[in-house]
């Protein structure tokens, strides 16, 4: 089975490094082509000669939409360089790390088995019917009959599930990648969460992915890197060995875990689709 990885990258040009070695050294389960598609040289981010070695297919757009289309556009283009023969194309942000390709393995195999379901990634929202952009999977075949998929400005994530609707198909949560965010209600400090006010989990354990922002992190991207090390069980990064791993890998699991236990309107009120307003 191959797979084309469609990485979308603005600014964030240390993270693609290292997500490009991680998915050369520890992705061999199936056949991958990868495309990155940038929009971030306007501004002076350049994709060094020592991450494009592991690119098979590198797009450099000379204007940036700006920030609501900017990553609309990026999908829209990239998708236009996914090979024929590739039956799954996993869409990636550049921040996105992934130790492995277990999980990516296992949702192709089930989206395989479905006749329905066409698109696999985490529930984003708990209010909306909402599914995650960051790391998605998706038949190939649905994206070439259906490009404007990818043509949205606001909410992306309630685009997507809209767009699915109204195409009568189906999707699959990515279980291991939620919940992705904390009860909106809470305001505090809460562990794993950097950024209270976007409420998002950065680590998932059990996907053995790290998403971080790293302007959110004390000392940055090496801080990302134990993360990894982590979740990875291993130090796949010796330059920033952990100890204790395992006990890391529980208090994730346990605060992650914890959040799930909080009152959610998802208990009380079903899910909706959201009505994005057409600027």
């Amino acid at each position: 089975m191959k797979v084309a990885v469609l990485i979308r990258v603005y600014d964030r040009v240390e993270d693609l490094k290292y997500n490009l070695q991680i998915i050369r050294d520890t992705w061999t389960a199936l056949q991958y082509h990868v495309i990155v598609i940038s929009n971030g040289k306007h501004k002076g981010y350049e994709i060094p000669l020592d991450s494009q070695k592991h690119i098979d297919k590198l797009v450099v757009l000379e204007e940036n939409a700006g920030h609501r289309k900017g990553n609309s556009q990026l999908l829209m283009e990239g998708a236009k360089y996914i090979p024929d023969d590739c039956d799954f194309t996993l869409i990636l942000e550049a921040d996105t790390w992934v130790y492995t390709d277990a999980i990516i393995k296992k949702y192709t195999n089930l989206l395989s088995m479905s006749t329905k379901a066409v698109w696999a990634s985490a529930d984003w929202y708990d209010k909306y019917y909402a599914l995650a952009t960051d790391f998605a999977l998706i038949k190939t075949d649905y994206i070439k009959q259906n490009p404007r998929i990818f043509d949205f400005e606001l909410f992306p994530e309630c685009h997507i599930t809209n767009f699915l609707r109204d195409t009568k198909v189906g999707f699959l949560w990515i279980t291991e990648n939620m919940p992705v965010h904390v009860p909106s209600y809470v305001k505090y400090k809460y562990p794993y969460v950097p950024n209270i006010k976007e409420g998002r989990f950065y680590v998932f354990p059990k996907s053995r992915t790290v998403t971080h922002h790293v302007e959110y992190l004390k000392r940055g991207i090496e801080k990302k890197k134990e993360y990894f090390n982590v979740v990875a069980d291993t130090d796949y990064f010796p330059d920033r060995k952990v100890s204790n791993k395992a006990w890391q890998r529980f208090k994730m699991k346990f605060w992650i875990g914890l959040s799930q236990c909080m009152l959610k309107r998802s208990w009380y009120s079903k899910k909706t689709y959201k009505e994005i307003p057409q600027e």
